[in-house]
C-alpha cells in the first residue's frame, strides 16, 4: 500500500470521526425501547466506516488498474512491449511505442559462407506479444551452393533485455534452400517455416515445414520448384496458416490430410512479390500488400494494404494506403498482426517500419538510405521484424 493510499485511510476516518458527536450517542446509563430509537444514529455511526471502505474500494480499483495493462484510444488493447528487427547491424529489440533499442542482440557465432536474400540472412518471428520470438538464420557454403539453416529462440524480459538465447531449438536444416519466412504460433507451440530455390543455390524444391515443438515433430508439404514459400502466418487456431506461394496468396489446414501444397485454399491471386501478408487472429481476414496504383496525370503514385475475406476472396476494406514519391515501384514487405489483431506491423521497401492502428500509422524506425538520392539503391535498407 502506498502512502497516498494511508494517508486517504486516514483522512477518510477522520471525516467520518467528525460526524460522531455526543448527542449522537446513547447514554450508557439507559437503554432506548426500541420504537424510540434514533433511526439515523446508526448511518452516522457508521459513517467513518463507510467512507474508509469507500477508499479501500478507490484504492484497490487504482492499485488494480496500476498492475492491468494500459489501453489506448477507444478502448483498444495497448500494443505489444516489444519488437525484434534484424537490418544490416544485426538483431536489435526496440520499444515497441517508440522504436527505441532496448538492446543490441548477440548472437551466438555461425560459420562463414553467404546470407543471402536477407539482411544477415536473419528470418523472424513472434507470438504476438512482443516477448517471445524465433530466429532462423540461413548461411549457404560459397563452394558448394549448399545452404544451413539454425533456429533459435529469444525471450526478452520487462525491461527489454534478453532474458534467454536457445540456439538449435529444433535441428539445423541442411540442403533444402535458404529459409525466406517464419511463423510461430501465438502459444509458442508450433513453428512454421517456408523454403527459396533461387539462382544457383542447391535445393531439393521449393517446401513448407511445421515443427511441433513439444513432440519434436516435423510434417512437410512440397511445392513446385518456382514457388518459394513466403509471408507465412498463423491464426490464433493454430491450425490455419496463411502464406504466399508464387503469384498467389493461400491458406492451408495444417491438420488436412495431404504433403502437397496443391490441398491448399487460394484466397487472393496475381500478387507482385514480395508481398507483405498476414492472417488475423480470428481467421477471418487477410491483409495483402496491394500493388501500387498507376499515374493519374500528376497525380503522386499511392500503394496501399488491402483487406480480404478467408471465405470467398473479396476485398473487404483498405486498411491503410500511403503515397509513393520514391524512383522505384512501392511495395510492402511486411506486414504482421498483433496476438490481440488491433495492431499491425508494417514496412515497406520505401516506407518506413510503422505501427497500424485503425488507419493510422507511427513510425517506428527509419533504415538509413543510399547517401546519393539518384542512385538506384536509394531506397530504405532492407529490413525485417516482429512481435
Amino acid at each position: 500500500m502506498t502512502q497516498r493510499i494511508e494517508q486517504q485511510l486516514r483522512d477518510a476516518f477522520a471525516a467520518g470521526a467528525e460526524l460522531v458527536r455526543a448527542e449522537t450517542l446513547r447514554p450508557s446509563d439507559r437503554v432506548p425501547r426500541r420504537e424510540a430509537r434514533p433511526r439515523l444514529r446508526r448511518p452516522l455511526v457508521l459513517a467513518p466506516l463507510m467512507a474508509a471502505l469507500a477508499v479501500v474500494v478507490v484504492s484497490l480499483t487504482v492499485v488494480a488498474g496500476l498492475g492491468s495493462p494500459a489501453t489506448v484510444a477507444g478502448g483498444a488493447p495497448p500494443p505489444p512491449p516489444f519488437l525484434l528487427t534484424a537490418g544490416d547491424d544485426g538483431l536489435s529489440i526496440r520499444d515497441a511505442v517508440t522504436g527505441k533499442i532496448t538492446e543490441r542482440v548477440a548472437m551466438p557465432p555461425t560459420p562463414k559462407g553467404n546470407r543471402l536474400f536477407n539482411p544477415g540472412g536473419y528470418v523472424l518471428a513472434g507470438t504476438g506479444e512482443g516477448t517471445t520470438f524465433y530466429v532462423a538464420q540461413s548461411v549457404t557454403e560459397p563452394g558448394t551452393m549448399v545452404s544451413t539453416t539454425r533456429f533459435y529462440r529469444l525471450r526478452v524480459d520487462d525491461r527489454g533485455k534478453t532474458a534467454e538465447m536457445a540456439p538449435d531449438v529444433i535441428p539445423p536444416v541442411t540442403g533444402a534452400g535458404p529459409v525466406v519466412s517464419l511463423a510461430v504460433t501465438q502459444d509458442g507451440a508450433r513453428l512454421a517455416y517456408g523454403f527459396q530455390c533461387a539462382g544457383k543455390v542447391r535445393c531439393s524444391g521449393a517446401r513448407l515445414a511445421i515443427v511441433d515443438l513439444a513432440a519434436d515433430k516435423t510434417r512437410s508439404w512440397s511445392a513446385d520448384a518456382s514457388e518459394s514459400i513466403k509471408s507465412l502466418s498463423w491464426a490464433a487456431d493454430a491450425r490455419t496458416l496463411a502464406f504466399v506461394a508464387g503469384s498467389e496468396v493461400r491458406v492451408l489446414d495444417t491438420a488436412a490430410a495431404g504433403d502437397t501444397l496443391a490441398g491448399s485454399r487460394v484466397v487472393v491471386r496475381g500478387v507482385e512479390s514480395p508481398v507483405g501478408v498476414a492472417i488475423s487472429p480470428d481467421g477471418g481476414t487477410i491483409a495483402v500488400g496491394g500493388p501500387f496504383s498507376q499515374p493519374d496525370g500528376e497525380a503522386p503514385q499511392r500503394y496501399s494494404i488491402e483487406e480480404y475475406s478467408v471465405a470467398d476472396g473479396t476485398r473487404t476494406r483498405t486498411l491503410f494506403t500511403a503515397e509513393n514519391t520514391a524512383r522505384t515501384v512501392a511495395k510492402w514487405t511486411l506486414i504482421r498482426y498483433d496476438a490481440t489483431g488491433r495492431h499491425l506491423l508494417i514496412w515497406g521497401n520505401v516506407y518506413p517500419l510503422s505501427r497500424l492502428e485503425d488507419g493510422q500509422a507511427t513510425v517506428l524506425v527509419r533504415p538509413p538510405v543510399h547517401p546519393d538520392p539518384e542512385s538506384p539503391d536509394a531506397s530504405p535498407q532492407e529490413m525485417f521484424a516482429a512481435w
